[in-house]
């Protein structure tokens, strides 16, 4: 008996209306549209094959999968050998002691061009770390730690560790949030408490030395975060603030310095964009100071400064030269965003531009490699020709 699959579907299993049959076939094997059932006497030898060819199909899925279960369990033995090492889950103890910077080749407070504002800041900062029984006699509290916040370049780190400097035998740790993080709340919290840790030690050890901890981006665990995924970033935040106030806060010599690029309104807590600082934490902060692009005197002292002792510069920029004063009066304009960096690729381009030639660095120098950054300093044609004007040049 021949019988004609449609859509795998036998012929006599369609009732007289039209329907199919919900009870299959002992013998309704699924072939091909338009192939053709055996007869019955071909049935036992067809039925064999058929389950012979399964059973192989059955037996390959098997290795595959028996490989891919090799493959996972070898995955998990490497990622458990990387746990045991510590390796891959963030910086090892051998690592984080590079967290340590030698402040012997580091500016003095004498050499930074300094706005009044953070002179009078700096001499406040060192009275109340000189001198934190007199200030706690007299009812106040000791600086036990700053935020520095302003634009990019403004010579945080520099300023911060010159501040570290004008103490005798002062130890400076770089602690760089960003660096610990891990997509692992626990790998991340883990990090920072070893850090941490490894500070507090080596500050309890050294009673007599002052210990400076310079947190770069602190932004990055300061901000509120009340997205749906925010939890990892909020656990970051609370365990940053018990680390500042539990273990940094509850030492004496430990002055812990926070730096961040981001403009910050310190009354309202809120940064560019509308994004919030966690109030409590900013609150934790003695000082907040704002370490802003250099004023026209700032830049007139640094590029006195940088050219001091080089024999092949002008003396126009090694003194208080009208020339001088009118490159200040340009690179001083707020929306020209001159910062500290800024001036430091400034004054190495200016000397690659004249490699080679027998002649002392001058001013049209200077005012060439300022013309090369117009695109980056925002400047406009005519602002340009003002200064060539105002330089008689």
């Amino acid at each position: 008996m021949l019988e004609v699959l449609v859509l795998g579907v036998r012929m006599s299993e369609i009732n007289p209306v039209g329907n199919i049959s919900i009870i299959p076939s002992k013998r309704n094997i699924n072939f091909k549209a338009a192939g053709i059932i055996p007869a019955d006497n071909d049935y036992d030898v067809f039925i064999k094959k058929q389950q012979k060819e399964q059973k192989n199909a059955k037996r390959k899925q098997n290795i595959m999968t028996g490989l891919q279960a090799g493959a996972l369990l070898a995955i998990i033995a490497s990622v458990f050998v990387m746990l045991r090492n510590g390796s891959g889950m963030g910086k090892k103890t051998s690592e984080l002691k590079e967290i340590w910077s030698d402040l012997g080749k580091s500016s003095k407070l004498d050499d930074l061009a300094l706005p009044d504002s953070l002179k009078k800041f700096t001499a406040s900062f060192k009275n109340s770390v000189d001198n934190p029984e007199v200030l706690k006699n007299r009812g106040g509290k000791p600086t036990k730690s700053v935020l520095m916040y302003g634009p990019p370049g403004t010579g945080k780190t520099t300023f911060a560790k010159a501040l570290a400097k004008e103490f005798p035998d002062s130890k400076f740790a770089s602690l760089d949030v960003t660096s610990l993080g891990s997509e692992y709340q626990s790998v991340s919290e883990r990090n920072l408490n070893k850090a941490v840790d490894m500070i507090c030690k080596e500050a309890d050890n050294n009673p007599s030395k002052k210990f400076f901890v310079f947190i770069d981006e602190i932004d990055s665990v300061m901000m509120v975060d009340n997205s749906l995924s925010a939890k990892h970033s909020n656990d970051m935040l609370n365990e940053f603030k018990k680390c500042f106030t539990e273990k940094l806060g509850k030492r004496d010599n430990i002055i812990t310095i926070g730096a961040t690029n981001l403009p910050i309104d310190v009354e309202k807590g809120i940064a560019l964009g509308g994004k919030k600082l966690d109030r409590p934490m900013l609150d934790r902060f003695s000082e907040k100071v704002l370490v802003d692009l250099p004023t026209k005197e700032q830049i007139i002292n640094s590029v006195k400064f940088h050219y001091k002792d080089s024999s092949l510069v002008s003396d126009k920029l090694k003194t208080d030269s009208a020339e001088l004063k009118a490159i200040a009066e340009f690179l001083s304009k707020k929306e020209h965003n001159t910062s500290f960096r800024t001036l430091d690729a400034i004054y190495d381009a200016t000397a690659a531009s004249i490699k080679g030639q027998d002649r002392k660095v001058d001013v049209i120098d200077i005012v060439n490699t300022i013309r090369n950054k117009q695109h980056e300093m925002n400047f406009t044609d005519a602002e340009f020709a003002k200064l060539l004007s105002d330089l008689k040049v």
